[in-house]
C-alpha cells in the first residue's frame, strides 16, 4: 500500500490556525465584555502568584465620566443593620458592588469617609496614604503623599486606604508570607478606576506584581480591605458575577456565598 504523504500546503494552515489560538489563549490581555456604557468586565489570570484557590482574578473597569461611583455606610440605627455585599447590590440596584476599606471592630471607619456629601469620618489615618474620591462625573485614585486630599474634601465621596503601588512602580507594602484575597482599586492611563478583586489568596506584594505586569496601564493603585471582606458582585444586562473572600488556611474554600457583613462600600452605578 503506498504511503500517504501529508504535504506542507496542508500541515501549515493547520499549524498556523492552532498557533493563533494558542497565542490568543497565552496573550494575558484580558476580553473585556461591555455592561453598561463606561463599564466593562473581565479576568485575569494570576499564576505563578496565587497561593491558594482560584488564581483568577475579576477586573471590573469604569469610565466616571458615563458611570458614577459612590461611597455608602451602613444605617447607624440601633441595634446597627449591616448588610452583605449581595444585600448592599440588591437595596441600590448598582451595577457592581465591593468592599471599600477597613474598619474597626465596632464598625467605624479607619481613615476618611465622605458618603454623598456626608462627612462619616472626618480623621485621616496616618499610615494610609491613598484615597477613592468621586463626584459627578469625574473620580481618582489619589496618593496623598503626593496630592493631599484637602480639609474639608473637596469631593463628595472619599474612601482612604493605603497605596499598594505608585506612579513610578514602586510596590508600597511589605513583603511578607501573609496571604488572603485581595482587593485593589488603581487609576489607568485614560483616567479609567480599575477595581481588581483575587477570586484566590496572594501577598500584597504578589499581587501588586501581578497588577503591574497585567496589560491594564494602571498608572497607580491602592489596596481595601482584603480577607473575608474582599468581595464583589455584578449584576448588569444579565450578567452576573460574585466573588467572595472565603479561603480559609487549612482547607480547600468552599465558597459558601457572602456571609460578612461589610458596613462600607462602594457602588458602580448607571448616571
Amino acid at each position: 500500500m503506498p504511503r500517504r504523504v501529508l504535504h506542507a500546503r496542508w500541515i501549515l494552515p493547520f499549524v498556523a490556525v492552532t498557533a493563533a489560538f494558542a497565542l490568543w489563549r497565552s496573550d494575558g490581555r484580558p476580553h473585556w465584555r461591555e455592561l453598561a456604557p463606561g463599564v466593562e468586565f473581565a479576568t485575569l489570570a494570576g499564576e505563578p502568584y496565587c497561593r491558594l484557590g482560584s488564581s483568577s482574578v475579576a477586573v471590573l473597569r469604569v469610565d466616571p465620566r458615563r458611570a458614577r461611583l459612590r461611597a455608602r455606610y451602613y444605617d447607624r440605627q440601633r441595634p446597627p443593620r449591616l448588610l452583605t455585599v449581595l444585600e448592599w447590590q440588591k437595596s441600590t440596584g448598582a451595577l457592581a458592588v465591593f468592599n471599600a476599606g477597613q474598619f474597626y471592630p465596632d464598625f467605624r471607619y479607619m481613615g476618611v469617609l465622605v458618603c454623598g456629601g456626608d462627612t462619616v469620618s472626618s480623621r485621616p489615618h496616618a499610615e494610609f496614604q491613598a484615597a477613592l474620591v468621586a463626584d459627578s462625573g469625574r473620580a481618582r485614585v489619589l496618593d496623598l503623599a503626593r496630592v493631599p486630599l484637602g480639609t474639608p474634601p473637596r469631593w463628595s465621596d472619599v474612601a482612604q486606604s493605603f497605596m499598594l503601588f505608585d506612579h513610578a512602580g514602586g510596590v508600597r507594602v511589605r513583603r511578607s508570607t501573609r496571604i488572603a484575597n485581595r482587593t485593589v482599586v488603581g487609576e489607568d492611563e485614560r483616567g479609567w478606576i480599575v477595581v481588581c478583586v483575587s477570586e484566590g489568596a496572594y501577598t500584597l506584594a504578589d499581587f501588586a506584581d501581578v497588577l503591574r505586569g497585567a496589560p491594564l496601564q494602571l498608572k497607580h493603585a491602592m489596596s481595601m480591605d482584603g480577607g473575608l471582606e474582599s468581595e464583589l458582585v455584578v449584576n448588569a444586562r444579565g450578567f452576573r458575577y460574585a466573588s467572595f473572600g472565603d479561603w480559609p488556611r487549612d482547607r480547600e474554600p468552599s465558597a459558601p456565598g457572602a456571609v460578612v457583613p461589610l458596613p462600607t462600600v462602594i457602588t458602580v452605578e448607571a448616571p
